[in-house]
C-alpha cells in the first residue's frame, strides 16, 4: 500500500480564507476551531483527523514519529488551529511557548525525516512567506502563552481525551487566536 503524501491541506477553514492550494473548503469548519467547543478531546482529534484525511497517517510512521505526530495533532486540536500555513505557523508557535515541549523539544521534532519533507514539499520561502505575514497572530500567540496558568503537557495529554475542548481551555485559560 503506497504511503500517504506527506503535505498540509491545500485549503483552510477560516473565514474563506484562501489556503496552500488557493482553494477554499466548502464543507462546514470543524467544532474544535471554536473557543466554546464542547466535543471532548478524543472526539476533537477525530473530527481533525476525519477533516484532514490528506495527511500524513501516524499509524504508518515508526512509533516514536507517531507519538510526535500525534502530540502535534493533539495541540490543533487543543489550540484551535487548523492546517493551513497560517494554522501550522501558530500550532509550532503554542507548541513553543505554551507546553511542556518547549524550544528545545520543538526543535527535536525537526529531526524527523517526514517533518523535514512537509518542509521541502511546501516550500521553505512560502513557509517563511507565511511566517512573517502571520506575526501578528505569532505574537498573539506569545502574549497570550505567558497568561495560561499552566503549559499544555505535550507528552501526557490522556488524562484529557474525555474532558470537553472548552473545560480545558478554560482550566488552561486557552483563548484561540
Amino acid at each position: 500500500m503506497p504511503e500517504r503524501r506527506l503535505s498540509v491541506l491545500p485549503w483552510s477553514y477560516t473565514s474563506g480564507r484562501v489556503g496552500v492550494g488557493g482553494r477554499t473548503m466548502s464543507a462546514a469548519p470543524p467544532k474544535y476551531l471554536e473557543q466554546d467547543c464542547t466535543e471532548s478531546l478524543a472526539e476533537g482529534i477525530g473530527e481533525y483527523y476525519a477533516h484532514n484525511a490528506a495527511l500524513l497517517d501516524p499509524s504508518k510512521l515508526p512509533v516514536d514519529a507517531a507519538e510526535l505526530f500525534r502530540q502535534h495533532d493533539a495541540g490543533h486540536v487543543v489550540f484551535g488551529c487548523d492546517t493551513s500555513l497560517r494554522g501550522e505557523t501558530l500550532v509550532d508557535s503554542w507548541t513553543i511557548f505554551a507546553t511542556t515541549v518547549g524550544l528545545r523539544g520543538y526543535l527535536e521534532y525537526l529531526r524527523y525525516p517526514q517533518v523535514n519533507q512537509i518542509f521541502a514539499e511546501t516550500g521553505y520561502s512560502r513557509i517563511i512567506l507565511e511566517f512573517v505575514r502571520s506575526l501578528p497572530d505569532v505574537f498573539r500567540v506569545l502574549v497570550r502563552s505567558r497568561r495560561l496558568v499552566a503549559k499544555w503537557p505535550w507528552q501526557h495529554y490522556g488524562h484529557y481525551l474525555d474532558r470537553p475542548l472548552s473545560d480545558i481551555r478554560r482550566e488552561f485559560n486557552i483563548r484561540l487566536v
